[in-house]
């Protein structure tokens, strides 16, 4: 009986880590996409009243 299961069972830990690693990897993107839209979303909402308030300015010269 050898021990030739060793590396077999080391290499599909390493896999199974590395797969592991990526799920983690791809969550955390995909938090920060979604964050970086929504605070997109808020600037662009923040912006709206100024432009509106300078097309008023604009229009007053």
């Amino acid at each position: 009986m050898g021990l030739y299961w060793v590396p077999v069972l080391l290499g599909a830990a390493g896999i199974v880590l590395l797969l592991a690693v990526a799920v983690v990897c791809l969550a955390h993107v995909r938090r920060f996409v979604h964050a970086a839209r929504q605070e997109r979303r808020r600037t662009e909402q923040a912006v709206l009243p100024l432009r509106s308030a300078a097309a008023d300015l604009r229009a007053r010269r």
